[in-house]
């Protein structure tokens, strides 16, 4: 079960700030602060459809990762509110109009318990 801190939906702001130092201190490592990435290893967020089309994709990715790339699972790692808030930041600051922009640490807690 989701503690009851995970679950409480969080504003906009919230999850932009926790997102954005999310962001730094663990993705930008390999997509780089500005969202270019390196190809083609490590994609560019700030051109990427995935970050752009339906955020259940974008949450797939980062909890579940991919398989037979660079791309780790970070659902292990992270709690529910850090990938809600740093997906949250991935789509605001690279594709602002992207569909469901804000992600919610109840939509990770969904997430984690479907297929990948």
């Amino acid at each position: 079960a989701v503690p009851a801190a995970e679950s409480k939906p969080m504003s906009k702001d919230e999850l932009l700030k926790t997102g954005a130092d999310v962001y730094l201190r663990v993705c930008a490592v390999c997509h780089k602060a500005d969202g270019t990435g390196m190809p083609p290893v490590f994609p560019a967020l700030k051109t990427s459809p995935v970050v752009a089309g339906p955020a259940a994709a974008h949450i797939s990715k980062v909890v579940h990762g991919v398989p037979g790339t660079a791309m780790q699972a970070f659902g292990a790692q992270l709690s529910d509110t850090d990938l809600a808030a740093v997906i949250t930041y991935e789509r605001s600051e690279w594709h602002p109009d992207a569909t469901d922009a804000v992600v919610q640490p109840a939509d990770i807690a969904k997430a984690r318990t479907e297929a990948k």
